[in-house]
């Protein structure tokens, strides 16, 4: 006896098995099929889906056999998954290999043996698809194709496996991402608001300060000056020492426009004081202004002037009270700087932002809102939000306006049309408070998802449809069945599942090659899809196999027999495709539920399985009904 070499590749191919997550599992109805119908075809003791473990080969589905699983190393499989075709043993009790094997020698006394390999999506030996006989007996080249197609079945049964495991895992790191996206962007956003909450109060102490700028001004703690009609300083205070570096006794009775007027300005300065002792106009008299001044060393300045008129003993003199705004004009420029550095990060985030008030009115947005929607800010800013958003985008975000209203952060995802079409958006909404812990109103962040969005419909979609028809597939019509005969318990009308089968598709698919039999599965669906009722739900299960759900259904058996004629007639109308004539036929099985007893999908569907073949053994091209017509 020659024990199994282990494939090249054995660890991967061991890791891709465990992936799939199948071992040890309960048996597959779909893959059980398949196994029976092997049996059947090929008339052999047994058919078995075989998967090669590292110790072991465990079946996954049989037919004829008892045992689950057997001993790798004098296992059959195991030499099999070693080529790429199937290994085939006319008679094991001549062939070295297998002479002297217990599986030979004792039960289940195996002389022939027929294994297709089977392979994962990537390409990795999981175990055969294999036949085995107590009598020794050949293949035929169509009997190979026959194993060949059978075990591609199986294959896509594990294809699918892997790729519902592949759109949970990619589902899985979509969420990951979209999740570290969002904690980026809200870390982003919480030092925003802190860098907001900080230049708030400093804007406060800065109005603070101007108010006691004022109050100070007006009890003559600033620079205060007066001069005669001639421009002769009369009165100059410490605090304009201070400020313009002249002392008292340096200033009094000199010109005020050669100690504090920049030289550019003087002119002006004559002009003005002139017009005033002409006509008394009080041009600037009683206004805070802000002008240009000079210190002693000739240094230019900005300061606040108010200046007021005083009328006694004939003459005229004007006061000046002058405040050194230098540090305020820094700060204010610092201020629109900061302002202008979080516009710049905001409008370059790829997200909008926004603040909303307790009114539920734009304070702030960002410029993503033009790029997405071409909503520009001075447009939207004071508008309400409901004037603003779509009706039913408002809708949708009206809850969670009122919980973060609440002082609770809010989260959702809504689609939105865009400049670009529709969008989806994920919203976060992060209360605001200002110092005492009043709510101000809430931050708006919002994050395009629509590419993952559109990726898990795609993925979605590919899951639960037939790439060949576009039908629904096997998954997606287990599902659809539990819920239609859930209708039925509930409604208490029946329902029927159609079980079709493309008679002699194998020969048409064998004379004109497997293309030709792809096109013609896809008429076949065609036909199928046009012949049923919006309401009902038509499905490829495998192969030249479909489905069809008929609910809501008066008379049953009469509504079944109906269109099972008319799904007969349309299917002989067709005398051609691409161009090559056929005759095309097919044997439909009704299995009937009326809602009143407790059944399984899988119960149905082997029921109109059964129904199906009773047509076939009738002659085919007909139809019938499994059994009284209820499973």
């Amino acid at each position: 006896m020659h024990t199994p070499q282990l494939p090249a590749n054995e660890s991967d191919r061991l890791a891709a098995l465990q992936r799939l997550c199948v071992l040890d599992t309960p048996p597959a109805a779909e893959l059980d099929r398949i196994t029976r119908l092997a049996q059947r075809v090929f008339g052999v003791d047994t058919a078995l889906v075989s998967l090669v473990d590292a110790q072991r080969q465990w079946f996954k589905s049989r037919a004829g056999l008892d045992a689950s699983e057997t001993s790798r190393d004098i296992s059959f499989c195991g030499h099999a998954i070693l080529q790429q075709q199937a290994l085939l043993v006319s008679d094991a009790r001549l062939d070295p290999r297998f002479a002297d094997n217990p599986l030979v020698q004792a039960a289940p006394h195996i002389v022939f043996y027929a294994g297709q390999p089977i392979f994962s999506s990537d390409g990795y030996a999981l175990g055969t698809l294999c036949l085995i006989d107590s009598k020794t007996r050949q293949l035929s080249d169509s009997e190979r194709q026959t194993l060949q197609d059978l075990a591609h079945m199986v294959e896509q049964y594990f294809w699918g496996l892997e790729a519902a495991q592949a759109l949970q895992q990619l589902q899985a790191e979509l969420e990951q991402r979209v999740q570290q996206r969002t904690l980026e962007l809200e870390t982003a956003l919480t030092q925003l608001q802190q860098e907001i909450v900080q230049r708030t109060a400093y804007e406060s102490a800065l109005l603070a300060e101007k108010e006691h700028f004022h109050a100070t001004l007006e009890n003559t703690t600033d620079a205060f000056i007066e001069i005669d009609e001639q421009g002769q300083v009369v009165s100059w205070n410490h605090a304009a020492e201070t400020t313009f570096g002249w002392s008292r006794q340096e200033a009094i009775g000199h010109n005020l426009a050669e100690l504090i007027i920049p030289p550019p300005l003087r002119a002006a300065h004559h002009a003005g004081l002139g017009r005033f002792v002409r006509t008394g106009e009080p041009r600037m008299m009683g206004q805070r202004v802000e002008v240009s001044a000079c210190r002693k060393d000739g240094s230019p300045f900005p300061i606040e002037l108010t200046l007021s008129a005083i009328h006694s003993q004939g003459r005229t003199l004007i006061n000046a009270f002058l405040h050194d705004i230098s540090q305020r004009k820094a700060d204010e420029a610092e201020i629109l700087d900061s302002r202008a550095r979080i516009r710049m990060i905001t409008d370059n985030v790829p997200a909008i932002i926004a603040y909303i008030d307790t009114g539920l009115r734009y304070r702030f947005v960002n410029l993503g809102y033009e790029k997405w929607f071409g909503w520009k800010a001075e447009a939207i800013t004071g508008s309400k939000v409901a004037d603003v958003l779509d009706d039913a985008v408002y809708a949708v975000a009206k809850p969670h306006f009122d919980k973060v209203l609440r002082g609770e952060q809010s989260e959702y995802e809504v689609q939105m049309p865009s400049l670009h079409g529709k969008i989806w958006v994920h919203v976060t909404l992060i209360p605001h408070y200002n110092p005492q812990r009043q709510q101000q109103g809430f931050y708006v962040l919002g994050v395009d998802i629509t590419e993952r969005k559109q990726l898990q419909d795609q993925l979605q979609f590919e899951a639960y449809h037939d790439s060949l028809t576009g039908l629904p597939n096997r998954r997606a019509l287990m599902q659809h069945l539990r819920e239609a005969m859930a209708r039925s318990r509930r409604s208490g009308k029946s329902m029927a599942l159609l079980f079709l089968d493309l008679d002699g598709f194998k020969a048409l698919n064998d004379h004109h090659g497997h293309d030709f039999g792809d096109m013609a599965l896809q008429r076949f669906a065609r036909e199928l899809r046009g012949a049923v009722r919006e309401t009902d739900s038509a499905a490829r299960l495998a192969g030249d196999e479909f489905t069809v759900i008929l609910e809501n259904l008066v008379q049953p058996q009469q509504d079944c027999a109906l269109v099972a004629g008319k799904l007969l007639q349309q299917i002989a109308a067709i005398d051609s495709i691409a161009g090559v004539a056929v005759s095309l036929s097919s044997s439909i099985g009704i299995a009937l539920y009326d809602g009143r007893h407790d059944s399984s999908a899988n119960t149905l569907l082997n029921a109109a399985d059964q129904a199906m073949y009773q047509a076939k053994h009738a002659g085919k091209n007909g139809f019938a009904f499994y059994g009284d017509g209820t499973p």
